[in-house]
């Protein structure tokens, strides 16, 4: 709730850029650049003579600061979105909370309105799948609309024309978008589609939802490496056990597209989870960008959201 109240809170100063992020450091950033700190953030006029007459290395720099500052606003803004509208949904609220309409107000400031990846938001790519690379953006728009179906009393089709137009952008860019996706952003696509009507038919789920029951092993889990051709940076070969995120991923999402958890794979998925959690009471998985050690800080993040989903799906 600590994490909850910083984004309230955020989302109601007018001076911070659309989509601010919740954490201490952003908001130390932001709070240097309205002082007009330097250090921060060279200002704009200086910059931008930096960045064409600079040397080439700064330069490079700076543009590259620029695109992650624009990539970062598209990304925080529907974090923040996302985020908000599950805390309301889990205070039983009719209504969306004032700091819930000002995160989808700083949502909508931060749509992309031209280009390829027109309907959705700019996301900040590292490099690294599966949330920080360039097939992440279709994961972003599939957030955004969980957002949009999820907080409470917020969206209703024909209610507000310019939500419908918004919504409407965002549900061509993931239907248009989906056949090309690896499996893994394909399962947050189902996800969307419960959430935001025209996404997907009723044809199209039922084969999604058969091409994620495929990939189930023998043990009754998933392997996270399966759902995407991805290759390791550091050339090692990617991991191919069942392991708790891809497992927990698919088990819920399917569970969330109707699967009911009776059904004997549903079922077999779950005994796999209850099977597989460690002592500490989280589940293990795997990077497909490098070997990790699961102990280290870098190893715990892919258990982090493991765990957050194996909690989903088996309480589901």
């Amino acid at each position: 709730m600590v994490r909850v109240r910083q984004v309230r809170q955020l989302s109601h100063q007018p001076t911070l850029r659309p989509g601010t992020t919740c954490t201490p450091q952003a908001r130390r950033r932001q709070e240097a650049v309205r002082a007009g700190s330097k250090v921060a953030r060279p200002n704009q006029a200086a910059r931008s003579e930096l960045e064409e007459t600079g040397h080439e290395g700064i330069r490079l720099v700076l543009r590259r600061q620029r695109r992650n500052e624009e990539q970062s606003w598209g990304t925080e803004a529907v974090f923040n979105a996302v985020i908000l509208a599950f805390d309301d949904r889990y205070q039983g609220r009719s209504l969306p909370s004032e700091a819930t309409k000002q995160a989808f107000a700083n949502l909508w400031q931060t749509q992309v309105q031209t280009g390829d990846h027109r309907g959705a938001w700019d996301w900040l790519d590292f490099n690294e799948a599966l949330w920080g690379n360039s097939e992440a953006p279709y994961f972003g728009a599939a957030l955004a609309a969980i957002a949009v179906g999820t907080a409470p009393g917020y969206y209703a089709p024909g209610a507000d024309k310019d939500n419908d137009a918004r919504v409407e952008l965002l549900r061509s860019y993931l239907k248009a978008r989906l056949p090309k996706q690896n499996l893994h952003n394909r399962a947050w696509g189902l996800w969307a589609a419960t959430k935001v009507g025209g996404i997907l038919t009723k044809a199209e789920q039922e084969k999604l939802i058969d091409q994620l029951l495929e990939k189930q092993r023998n043990d009754g889990g998933w392997s996270l490496p399966s759902l995407g051709p991805w290759v390791r940076m550091d050339g090692t070969a990617q991991e191919t056990a069942s392991d708790g995120y891809a497992s927990a991923l698919v088990l819920f999402v399917l569970q969330t597209a109707g699967v009911p958890k009776d059904d004997v794979k549903i079922a077999k998925g779950l005994a796999w989870l209850k099977r597989n959690q460690a002592a500490a009471g989280a589940w293990r998985s795997v990077s497909v960008v490098k070997k990790r050690d699961p102990a280290s800080h870098s190893g715990k993040f892919m258990s982090d959201a493991a765990t957050a989903f194996a909690v989903l799906a088996l309480s589901h």
